[in-house]
């Protein structure tokens, strides 16, 4: 095929043969063999995604030059496919076109059904199981960021941590009562303009040595950031339901640390809040106190 340069990453579709049941053909460029690493693998597996995104049922096949791909790369090829697969359109009544027959919910696994031919299908699989804990946790972190502010709050949002003591995560949620006798004020400032109250979830996986340091991971968790009285220009304030991806990826990383047992302790931290405007709301020139002790004058909210 002339338009096919083996260039890395490149696509080109070929008529299927018609003695065959296949209805595509598609063959892609992996470049230089020297240059694939675990990342050019997943970068591979989402080309393969965004060509056949429509499929129902995908056979790869790796056919490599002068170079056999083991388990690993197998299943890092699979990874890019999972996370390149990724849609967010659950709350779409009608589906466009491009979007193909969808169940009207999130799928992050599209093509519906993928098998890849690897000369190490034992090795592929235990490759495979460690990075789909990893890979569930990212979806599980865009899940979160992708929900929109009405149905993710605060509230909403501790409660799906919460769902976390399913895979051995200890979580402790505390309300704004708790806050409060801990002396959040810096954190309750910001809540305090919107109805959807205050949460702080901190989650720990307990997977190493009893006597081994923690290692923490805090994230920033506002869940609609209107700007306070310092209000955002409209103009893209809709993607402020995203100011919480901090606590999203921390959420995300609980999840993929516990679901492939990971011999570390971690302490996850997220401080849930909706800055929203009202007669309440934090003003500029306010003093609060946080959590040390440390008064801090607002300039801006």
């Amino acid at each position: 095929v002339a338009e096919f340069t083996g260039k890395f990453a490149g696509a080109v579709e070929i008529l299927a043969p018609e003695a065959t049941s296949l209805d595509r053909l598609v063959a892609v460029g992996a470049g230089r063999v020297s240059g694939l690493d675990e990342y050019a693998w997943l970068k591979l597996g989402g080309t393969i995604a965004a060509s056949l995104r429509k499929a129902t049922d995908v056979a790869v096949v790796l056919d490599l030059a002068g170079a056999s791909p083991d388990g690993k790369d197998a299943a890092n090829l699979a990874a890019g496919i999972l996370l390149r697969g990724y849609s967010f359109d659950k709350y779409k009544t009608r589906k466009d076109k491009d979007d193909g027959q969808g169940s009207g919910k999130a799928d992050p696994k599209k093509p519906a059904k993928v098998t890849i031919h690897t000369t190490d299908p034992v090795g592929a699989k235990k490759a495979f199981a460690d990075a789909e804990a990893v890979i569930d946790g990212v979806l599980l972190a865009r899940d979160l960021v992708n929900e929109p502010a009405n149905v993710l709050g605060p509230v909403e949002f501790a409660a799906r941590a919460k769902e976390l003591e399913a895979l051995g995560v200890k979580v402790e949620i505390l309300a704004e009562k708790e806050m409060k006798k801990l002396g959040m004020g810096s954190l309750l400032g910001v809540a305090q303009g919107s109805p959807r109250g205050a949460r702080m979830a901190v989650m720990q996986w307990n997977g190493g040595k009893p006597k081994d340091s923690p290692v923490a991971f805090v994230g920033k968790g506002v869940t609609f950031d209107t700007g306070g009285n310092s209000i955002k220009p409209a103009s893209g304030m809709e993607d402020m339901k995203g100011d919480m991806g901090g606590a999203a990826a921390v959420t995300g990383l609980m999840h993929a640390l516990a679901a492939r047992k990971a011999k570390a302790n971690v302490v996850g931290i997220i401080g849930l809040v909706e800055n929203a405007v009202d007669g309440y709301a934090q003003r500029p020139g306010d003093i609060v106190t946080s959590m040390s002790g440390q008064t801090i004058e607002v300039l801006n909210t």
